[in-house]
């Protein structure tokens, strides 16, 4: 079976900040990878990413390395230092063929904190600098890797553009976190963002990520931050996305949520039916359809981990055309050989294991 990947990832290098992707006027700006003890941490705007103590901390494997030499998380890793970093295709190719990975549609990883410029000229540059890198770095290997731009969604009309320009370099997708800073994702808005997303035919993956600070400053350290806000802002954009709307006004629009596993979509959507059938109106939900409507729907996809014990009842609850097999590489937290655990699950018919292992993917983004 040909397994495709929808959301793996890239532990960023200085490369992606490099010229000629990045902007010469703001060459005194370019992000750096800098020295934190025996690590290393990015510094963009006289802040360090990742931050590992105190309010607002977040955490994540980029930098993978400081000067050519892998950081001690990224030299614990079974992955190639080459694949992490996609300096070296090959070795992303050949763990692919381990894991029995045909195609990976790549996302990010720095960009799963936000903002990470409050200055919205340099927010700008470092989406453009992301895309253009990923458009030429993944070039040589179209055929099996895929990406999905980054935008800045404090600045809407550079937002729009961009995806524009970054759907002609060869983007499936965009990637955005559960909330855009503190605004909402139904907020007024974003809504050309939304618009353009589906004109353009690009898949929106919401994506778990700390994407409000108000949010993240309640949690001071690495266990409670990865847990908590980390995940509560996708379920927050779940929410927004269906009861504000945002479906209903585009409705030619395809959105995923992804990388919170699927355990959590029996216990969120049961909660929102439960309000909206006592008073949809009364309650601000703004929504032409019922919650498990919308879940059901060819607009929403969800993704998945193939050790979810709910797994099967989630796809008697939404349909096995709504999930999506992802395989987080290279992630430390990842499952190895993901797409192996699945096919050996003898809870799933083997219908509904090609679906979440291809044939969802390839219909979400358009491949």
């Amino acid at each position: 079976m040909d397994v495709v990947d929808a959301d793996a990832h890239v532990e960023e290098s200085p490369a992606a900040f490099a010229d000629p992707y990045w902007d010469r006027a703001l060459r005194d700006q370019r992000p750096r990878v800098v020295p934190v003890g025996e690590d290393a941490a990015w510094l963009i705007e006289g802040a360090l990413h990742p931050k590992m103590v105190g309010p607002d901390t977040h955490f994540f494997g980029t930098p993978a390395s400081y000067q050519g030499r892998p950081t001690p998380l990224s030299a614990g890793k079974r992955d190639p230092l080459g694949s992490m970093e996609l300096t070296d295709l090959g070795a992303r190719l050949r763990t692919m063929d381990e894991e029995r990975i045909a195609l990976q549609v790549i996302y990010p990883t720095l960009f799963l904190y936000q903002p990470l410029a409050h200055d919205r000229v340099l927010a700008n540059a470092l989406c453009r600098s992301w895309n253009s890198w990923m458009a030429t770095t993944l070039a040589p290997a179209a055929e099996r890797l895929r990406w999905v731009c980054v935008v800045n969604l404090a600045d809407v009309p550079d937002a729009v553009a961009e995806l524009a320009r970054a759907r002609d370099l060869g983007a499936v997708g965009v990637m955005i976190l559960g909330t855009a800073g503190e605004r909402k994702l139904d907020s007024p808005e974003l809504d050309p963002f939304w618009a353009a997303a589906a004109a353009l035919g690009l898949a929106v993956g919401v994506h778990v990520g700390w994407s409000s600070r108000q949010l993240s400053a309640m949690y001071d350290n690495v266990f409670d931050s990865d847990t908590l806000p980390f995940n509560m802002s996708l379920l927050t954009g779940f929410v927004d996305v269906l009861a504000g709307g945002v479906l209903d006004r585009h409705p030619h629009l395809r959105v995923a949520f992804l990388e919170a596993g699927c355990q959590w979509i029996p216990f969120l959507l049961d909660k929102m039916q439960h309000r909206y059938e006592l008073s949809p109106s009364r309650y601000g939900y703004h929504g032409q359809r019922a919650p498990y409507d919308y879940a059901r729907s060819e607009q929403v996809y969800f993704g998945c981990d193939v050790s979810d014990r709910l797994l099967p009842y989630v796809v008697e609850l939404v349909g096995d055309e709504r999930l999506l097999f992802a395989s987080d590489m290279p992630h430390s937290d990842r499952d190895f050989h993901g797409a192996s655990t699945l096919l050996d699950r003898a809870d799933l018919t083997q219908a509904t294991k090609r679906k979440l292992l291809a044939e969802n993917a390839i219909r979400f983004y358009g491949l």
